[in-house]
């Protein structure tokens, strides 16, 4: 017969007996202890009801960790991802242009783009960020090609493209304003 030794092994029972057919087979043999069929029986319906349990709950320490590391993995990715890819869509959804056909004689962002602040944050940027964003977005390249033209490694042009969207992003949001490295528009602001 099963001793009950501490509470967690009292509800363990519980749910064992609160299957009507184990609960049936309890009490029968609980009011008749020399029956050693029912006791072998109550045995072997425990036993594998114990087994099940066991599986149950591996499987469920498997997916409750396996979530987790996914969880964790993905804000990983999300964190890594996300300052540039909200820049990414907000020059994307900011130009004036519906189409990549009409995209092809605008060699300025003040022609592709509709929105003053935006315009304003680009040429506060270096001119090698400003090339990288204007080969990369309003030429459409991609890196690989931005990189043979400019003459760099692709990771350099990932680079500048990575530090200006962030500088994009700081200033858009209201952050500190670096002065423009551009002699150009630094002499134009002046005047």
């Amino acid at each position: 017969m099963i001793e009950l030794t501490d509470a967690a092994n009292k509800k363990f029972l519980d749910a064992f007996l609160a299957q009507a057919d184990n609960q049936e087979l309890y009490q029968r043999v609980l009011f008749s202890p020399d029956d050693t069929k029912g006791i072998e029986e109550l045995n072997r319906r425990f036993k594998e009801f114990y087994a099940e349990a066991r599986l149950i709950k591996y499987i469920s320490s498997i997916i409750h960790y396996t979530s987790i590391e996914l969880s964790l993995r993905n804000r990983k990715i999300d964190k890594a991802c996300q300052p540039t890819d909200e820049i990414e869509r907000l020059v994307d959804g900011l130009t004036c242009i519906s189409n990549e056909g009409d995209r092809e004689g605008i060699q300025e962002w003040k022609d592709a783009l509709s929105d003053k602040r935006l315009l304003e944050a680009i040429q506060r940027l270096t001119e090698k960020e400003q090339a990288t964003l204007t080969l990369l977005y309003l030429r459409n390249l991609k890196e690989r090609e931005v990189a043979r033209l400019l003459g760099v490694t692709q990771q350099a042009v990932s680079k500048v493209k990575k530090r200006a969207l962030l500088k994009l992003r700081k200033q858009l949001e209201g952050g500190e304003m670096h002065e423009p490295v551009n002699a150009a528009i630094a002499s134009a602001e002046q005047r």
